[in-house]
């Protein structure tokens, strides 16, 4: 029986009890003939060193050994796989020596490489030719039933995410603000925490695993706004594969993944300022019909490109050539 140990940050919680790039490879690697462990940082070096010596690989999901660390993973594992899905080399603060060189470290000491979007595989490129694997963050479409839009009040537009992207919103408050006061309008924040000074007209919902999808349904059109840098061009649109699954359009600025993920007027808008942002969210209320096509095709292009269907048996297939 071949065996595989997941190795990742302590971020599980009762409330987000699976992260997108693991749990969900589960069931396909154990159709391969794999037993699958999972540890995070929470455990203790000595018991993930044993699980190492007695696994067929190693996956690190994210986790930027220090070279002690990274000696000791190397020495010890048979195959090793190192995937992340965020520009990890820099941070969400810029530029760091310590990150670079970490990063450095795990895609050359790695067997194979998983990279969420382009832009992260060309830095994996940096330091290797070979094993570098470009794999987007998806979506099981069987769990995201599909809005059937309706001319109905309010018009309600969502975001959801985490309380640390909640300052992404922060760049768009006054056109939150705008729409809040519109009657028939409503700005739904699904997240951890609500905005800070929420205006009346905007509405949060705490979110759960167990609720997400709901939440999302409740959403006429979904936005991404995100800022022109280094850690943006490693984001790989979650917000939006979950939007679009759901057959919702979407309103993003043109930045990273959201310029693969997006076409221009056709499942949503790519907008560079407020008064783009204005239009496109305008035409969208007004347009029942437009948002039915645009749903319509956003959720055909998550079924081709970033459904767990195609992508899971993908992943499986890398992993276990590992193995041979």
């Amino acid at each position: 029986m071949k065996k595989i140990l997941f190795f990742t940050h302590n971020i599980f919680t009762k409330e987000n009890p699976r992260g997108y790039r693991i749990q969900q490879y589960f069931p396909y690697l154990e159709q391969r003939g794999f037993t699958v462990k999972l540890l995070t940082t929470k455990a203790g070096l000595a018991t993930v060193l044993n699980e190492i010596m007695q696994s067929d690989v190693t996956y690190v999901q994210r986790v930027l050994l220090n070279p002690f660390k990274l000696s000791l993973f190397r020495k010890l594992s048979k195959k090793m796989v190192y995937d992340f899905d965020d520009a990890v080399m820099y941070g969400s603060r810029g530029a760091s020596a310590t990150r670079q060189k970490r990063f450095e470290g795990m895609a050359r000491s790695c067997d194979a490489v998983l990279c969420g979007n382009h832009f992260l595989a060309g830095e994996a490129k940096k330091y290797r030719s070979t094993d570098v694997y470009y794999v987007p963050t998806v979506v099981d479409i069987d769990e995201y039933p599909v809005k059937r839009h309706e001319p109905q009040r309010p018009f309600v537009i969502g975001w959801i995410g985490s309380s640390a992207t909640l300052r992404y919103l922060g760049d768009i408050r006054g056109l939150l603000e705008h729409y809040a006061d519109q009657d028939g309008m409503q700005c739904k924040i699904v997240a951890d925490k609500p905005l800070e000074g929420m205006k009346k007209g905007m509405v949060f919902e705490r979110w759960d695993y167990n609720t997400e999808k709901r939440s999302i349904l409740s959403f006429d059109m979904g936005i991404m706004p995100v800022k022109d840098d280094i850690w943006s061009k490693g984001k790989c649109g979650l917000k939006l594969i979950q939007y679009m699954a759901a057959g919702l359009p979407s309103v993003t600025h043109p930045v990273g993944v959201a310029q693969d993920m997006i076409v221009d007027g056709y499942n949503g808008f790519l907008r560079k300022d407020a008064e783009g942002w204005k239009d496109a969210i305008d035409r969208l209320q007004k347009d029942v019909d437009l948002r039915r096509r645009m749903g319509a095709v956003s959720r055909k292009m998550v079924e081709e490109s970033y459904s767990l269907h195609i992508w899971g048996p993908r992943v499986a297939e890398i992993l276990d050539a590992l193995v041979g």
